[in-house]
């Protein structure tokens, strides 16, 4: 949580200071920010909070409105050299909004190898369908299946 918590408050800042308007009925686009060599996107405020989804809804479909946030969390442990990739999506419909975090699960022990949870963020940017599939897997094994897949069929109105 070290970087992650000034990483939200410099995003949060940003993301203030670019709506230039105090009228909350007024749309804004989606645009792409450059943040420390990354490109982040700004997602619209929509009528609803973003959809927060976790290995419960493997094979699920999940409806979005343009411009609403999606926040997908599962176990995962980075010290075994596992790490969840993205393995199809239209980015025309839902594009990734940055890299991946990762929380780690509560270690008042000290233990290493701990695991805990990847968070990964995405954002609606138009109408249409697609496929989000991540795969739980080493990045330098090449020919080798993933240890786990995660799939969602995502809608955005």
């Amino acid at each position: 949580m070290g970087v992650r918590m000034p990483l939200v408050m410099v995003m949060a800042g940003l993301a203030l200071a670019a709506c230039g308007t105090t009228d909350p009925n007024e749309a804004r686009p989606v645009s792409a920010t450059s943040v420390a060599g990354t490109t982040a996107v700004r997602a619209t405020p929509a009528d609803r909070a973003a959809e927060r989804i976790g290995a419960d809804s493997d094979g699920k479909d999940v409806s979005l409105a343009v411009g609403q946030g999606l926040i997908v969390t599962l176990e995962a442990n980075p010290t075994t050299g596992f790490g969840w990739q993205l393995g199809a999506l239209d980015q025309n419909v839902v594009k990734q909004n940055g890299s991946p975090e990762y929380e780690q699960d509560p270690n008042p022990d000290g233990k290493v190898g701990v695991g805990g949870e990847s968070v990964l963020n995405f954002v609606a940017v138009a109408p249409g369908s697609t496929t989000l599939i991540l795969a739980y897997m080493r990045a330098w094994e090449q020919g080798v299946e993933p240890a786990k897949r995660f799939t969602v069929n995502l809608t955005v109105r």
